[in-house]
């Protein structure tokens, strides 16, 4: 069974020797000592942007709130009445003459006779005396609108989720990578063990977070970017006090009663017989209090009391209106293959030292994968045409010994993608260049950790190298 195996992978090594290593037919005159390499012919891409909405076009909301203006009313404070003044009844002083004794008639003879009578006179006339009784008032209470009814918006800013989309970028290619075909090649030359194996390059995605509209909370409504709510605010009232007439003030009137006086006089009860002798009647000046004017009264309106209340009209409720958010856009570039890379069948003759690793002369800075002006110079110098010409290149880099292992095999991968990526920049192809870091592992001295050296010495170790891979 070994041995099946060891000639199968004799006839393996074979074929591939003369599918790879062997020259084609258009190179049956190749010279001894010269070394010849296929061309190869990148993957040519096409760069175009693409516009991708993160943020779909929205609306948002802005609020006009209401207004109000100042108004003002007489609101009734104390109901108006009737007052009475009471207007006292008017006299005069007033006399008259009155009958003292009656005229009669004396006889010589026979005396007249008389008796003693009272009378009752008038001294003052009977009159009305005006009573006022004044309204009373109770205290009722009642609501007057302070401030109306009107409508509030209020709003926030709905939640957007960020939601990560992959993007093709650049779709999937292939590209040659040369292999050793292991420990069961019997040529001594190591080159005729070298199997090209084609191999997929993946599709290169770039994630674009986009934004997405989240929901509002119950009772509130989306508009736009915003979730609204409408509350409606209820109209204020104030309790006002007012005075109203209980019972309305009224006059009774009360009789006074006139005033007499008795008087006592002499009444002729037999007249003289005999001779006659007229005696003259007696009379008095009496006086009293004549009544001019019965006693009334002035009655007077007293008008309502008013008083300012000084109140919010709603001049405009509140209003919302909806503002156009465009839409966020952002334009990511992508690449599509216009044709693969592959190899021609043109042969081209190369410097075969050129094949093995050569000195990048650049000078790195210590601890940095930097190029500046004069790398750069350098680079276009040597590897430019070379990679013009159709070869392909690997780039490799090296550090001293100083720093920790790890440290120095990431600061070797950078410095040698810094090469590359600068390569890129120019116009070359990916597909043209590799790139490895092998850090303090491939010292050209014995310049190793803990060993003392001069700048020279480790400069050496710090080195870029490339050669042709086909």
């Amino acid at each position: 069974m070994k041995k099946n195996t060891l000639l199968f992978s004799l006839f393996f090594i074979f074929m591939v020797n003369m599918a790879f290593a062997q020259p084609g037919p258009e190179l049956k005159n190749a010279e001894p000592g010269k070394c010849y390499a296929k061309c190869y012919t990148p993957t040519t891409y096409e760069n175009y942007t693409v516009p991708v909405t993160i943020k779909a076009a929205s609306m948002r909301v802005e609020f006009t709130p209401a207004t109000f203006a100042d108004a003002s009313e007489q609101i009734l404070k104390k109901q108006g009445r009737k007052d009475y003044s009471p207007v006292a009844a008017k006299f005069e002083k007033a006399s008259k003459r009155v009958l003292v004794k009656d005229s009669y008639k004396v006889l010589k003879v026979i005396p007249a006779q008389f008796e003693t009578v009272k009378e009752e006179v008038l001294v003052k006339e009977a009159y009305k005396v005006a009573k006022v009784i004044p309204a009373t008032y109770k205290v009722e209470t009642f609501q007057k609108m302070v401030k109306p009814g009107y409508t509030v918006y209020e709003k926030k800013p709905v939640e957007y989720k960020t939601v990560p989309e992959e993007i093709e970028i650049s779709p999937v290619s292939t590209k040659w990578v040369k292999k050793k075909s292991g420990d069961n090649c019997n040529s001594a030359n190591p080159d005729d063990c070298t199997i090209w194996c084609k191999v997929e390059v993946p599709a290169v995605y770039k994630t674009v977070n986009k934004k997405v509209k989240g929901t509002c909370e119950e009772g509130w409504m989306l508009k736009g970017d915003d979730c609204v709510k409408t509350v409606k605010v209820d109209p204020v009232y104030k309790t006002y006090k007012k005075k109203v007439i209980d019972t309305p003030s009224k006059v009774e009137y009360v009789d006074v009663p006139a005033v007499y006086k008795t008087r006592t006089y002499q009444k002729l009860v037999a007249d003289a017989r005999v001779e006659e002798e007229v005696i003259p009647a007696v009379y008095k000046d009496w006086k009293y209090d004549k009544l001019v004017a019965n006693a009334t009264v002035t009655e007077t309106d007293v008008p309502d009391v008013y008083a300012n209340r000084a109140f919010k009209t709603l001049a405009s409720d509140a209003d919302m209106k909806e503002i156009v958010v465009p839409a966020e856009i952002i334009n990511i570039t992508k690449t599509k293959i216009l044709a693969l890379g592959k190899f021609s069948d043109e042969y081209r003759e190369v410097k075969c030292e050129l094949l093995d690793y050569n000195l990048l002369p650049i000078n790195w800075d210590f601890n940095s994968a930097t190029l500046n002006s004069k790398a750069k110079k350098i680079i276009d110098a040597k590897l430019l045409p070379l990679l013009k010409a159709g070869h392909r290149i690997e780039i490799v880099s090296h550090t001293d010994s100083r720093g920790s292992d790890s440290y120095n095999m990431d600061l070797s991968e950078r410095r040698a993608k810094a090469v590359v990526r600068y390569l890129i920049s120019k116009g070359i192809s990916p597909e043209m260049l590799e790139s490895k870091g092998f850090g303090e592992t491939m010292l050209k001295n014995n310049c190793s950790n803990g060993v003392p050296c001069t700048e020279e010495q480790h400069l050496q170790n710090r080195r870029t190298e490339f050669r042709i891979l086909n």
